[in-house]
């Protein structure tokens, strides 16, 4: 069974707002609403010696998902494949999730009342086909796939740009990995993320 996961290589987005986008489109989001995916903008230091770092983020997919563990009606589960996944049915909206999640990525959809987070475009997954946010990618940043198989692409490019997750320290082990960030900033900072 795979465990699936992500690379995102900051080096190659281009801050573009397409998977943002794309991932609104897909899911039925308007544009006015929080979505499941944003970017991070961060610019560092001084003139003229200025870095600036643009980055999506959302759900980590955590192998050890604190959402999972405090949703009351267990709405929110890990699939075998390791994809946190939502059943809007068994959600009673109490935000229970939103308050376990270190990182501020789920959020309740306005209008239906249900808690939400992104998910992997599992619906697409189990279609063999690639999460939107990645087919949409106009930089070519982001690469979904198999994070237990040593040969897959996404584990050689993890181990060849020695990718991190964000803020591994909060103990829920990420499966979404960053190239070539390097933010002197604590990340904590970028959270509460909004879009």
């Amino acid at each position: 069974m795979p465990r699936y996961g992500m690379l995102i290589d900051v080096f190659h987005c281009i801050g573009c707002y397409g998977c943002v986008t794309a991932c609104k489109n897909w899911h039925n989001i308007s544009a006015g609403e929080k979505g499941r995916k944003h970017l991070v903008d961060i610019t560092e230091g001084e003139y003229p010696l200025v870095s600036r770092w643009i980055f999506p983020v959302s759900c980590m997919q955590c192998d050890i998902p604190s959402c999972v563990s405090v949703c009351p009606t267990e709405a929110i589960f890990q699939r075998q494949d390791g994809i946190v996944v939502t059943k809007q049915k068994e959600c009673i909206g109490c935000g229970e999730c939103l308050e376990a999640c270190p990182y501020k990525a789920r959020t309740i959809r306005a209008g239906m009342g249900k808690a939400d987070g992104c998910d992997m475009c599992v619906d697409r997954i189990d279609r063999g086909l690639l999460p939107y946010c990645v087919a949409s990618c106009a930089g070519e940043a982001m690469v979904f796939g198999d994070l237990d198989d040593p040969g897959s692409r996404i584990s050689e490019l993890i181990k060849q740009s020695n990718a991190q997750p964000i803020n591994p320290h909060l103990g829920t082990k990420p499966k979404i990995f960053y190239a070539n960030l390097h933010v002197k900033s604590p990340l904590e900072q970028v959270w509460p993320f909004t879009g």
